[in-house]
């Protein structure tokens, strides 16, 4: 555990020397950091605004889509604009990253333990290239609502449900994915959770609210224009070659795995793992950091086709092969989706079929230790006749 542990901490801290090349969401993490030390809702304007002309510097220029608002969530805004106060060059966001995939990483073996499973499990998102590029060197915040999700399930087979639900909503406030958890977790919990999860996640909403409709605005942008290597919905929108009529037969399987579990009564972890794997698996943009949202859980399942995906994961970048400067005009190579997808599909049916679907254990509360009556007294230690 120490060698998995030092190690992952190394790999991590190599990283950190390598700038951010594979992806340029740092640039709008910095942005956003940056308008908020200035007093600016990161809601309200766009990078492009030319209201916000006295702001910009160099790095400005790095930004994807300048003239669409930011889509993080609240408590990634303040994440964003700690890091900024406390370190405004790229690393310092890095850093940040890395900090909550080492968060990750803890949580995980908190799980396992928990569990009663073999540590050595947790190697598996430890020392995962894609794990430790995405967070040391791309700086993607995305460990962040992962190690929320993560402290939720802990707290959940912990018996401690207040906690759980209330990481659950933070998670929520880093990035809206967690909310894929929270029907079947808050089926399950007294209905004041729900309450609370709603009250925690519109107070956090409420610190921004003065940007009005620009809180919603980027959302109709991302569901409405970015498409990437989709492997469920390729087949959907290639089947009816329809974008809007895929994205609604999406929508409805999403609902009725809801349905079915709630229905079959399946342990909330497992049926909430499944659910998650299903909403990736259907979304239209899959980029490879999305595919680390269940590795953690994935490592405690052995789910070996997911963690086949996430090495493979990485071949997705091939599109920066030859790309230009603008990065909205790249083209996907058609065989990077097959050669992703279509091993990892087949390990993943190989261990279904050998082994039944993979999926964290069964919560189980906590054995009561068993009061022994006193031992009958020994031949000898007994009187004499």
């Amino acid at each position: 555990m120490i060698a998995i542990v030092l190690g992952a901490i190394a790999f991590r801290l190599i990283l950190l020397a390598v700038p951010p090349s594979l992806s340029d969401d740092v640039y709008r993490y910095r942005w956003d950091g940056r308008v908020q030390a200035a007093g600016v809702n990161p809601y309200a304007e766009p990078p492009a605004s030319a209201a916000l002309t006295a702001l910009r510097d160099p790095l400005w220029l790095r930004i994807n889509y300048p003239a669409i608002r930011t889509i993080y969530g609240p408590l990634a805004q303040w994440l964003f604009r700690l890091t900024y106060r406390l370190d405004p060059r790229l690393i310092g966001f890095q850093a940040m990253a890395t900090l909550g995939d080492l968060l990750c990483i803890g949580l995980l073996l908190a799980c396992l333990r928990r569990w009663g499973l073999p540590e050595w499990r947790v190697a598996l998102y430890a020392w995962s290239p894609l794990a430790a590029i995405e967070s040391a060197s791309n700086a993607h915040f995305d460990s962040w609502p992962t190690a929320a999700l993560m402290l939720a399930v802990l707290a959940g087979i912990g018996g401690t449900a207040l906690l759980s639900t209330l990481a659950l909503s933070a998670g929520v406030l880093f990035k809206a994915w967690p909310l894929v958890w929270l029907p079947l977790t808050l089926a399950r919990r007294p209905l004041w959770h729900i309450g609370l999860a709603a009250a925690v996640i519109a107070g956090g909403y409420l610190s921004f609210a003065g940007a009005g409709f620009g809180l919603l605005q980027p959302w109709l942008d991302y569901t409405g224009r970015w498409l990437f290597n989709d492997a469920g919905f390729f087949v959907v929108r290639s089947v009816t070659g329809s974008e809007p009529l895929a994205k609604g037969i999406a929508a409805a399987a999403g609902v009725g795995a809801v349905y079915t579990f709630w229905r079959r009564g399946t342990d909330p972890v497992r049926a909430n793992y499944w659910l998650l794997l299903l909403a990736i698996f259907l979304m239209p943009t899959i980029h490879p950091w999305y595919l680390l949202w269940p590795l953690p859980l994935a490592a405690v399942a052995l789910d070996i086709g997911w963690i086949t995906l996430t090495a493979l994961a990485p071949l997705s970048y091939w599109i920066l092969v030859g790309a230009g400067a603008d990065s909205s005009t790249w083209v996907e190579p058609g065989w990077v989706r097959f050669a992703i997808w279509v091993p990892a599909l087949a390990v993943w049916a190989w261990q279904t079929r050998k082994c039944g679907p993979a999926a964290p254990p069964v919560a189980q509360p906590a054995a009561k230790t068993a009061v022994r009556p006193p031992a009958p007294p020994t031949t000898r230690d007994q009187p004499a006749a």
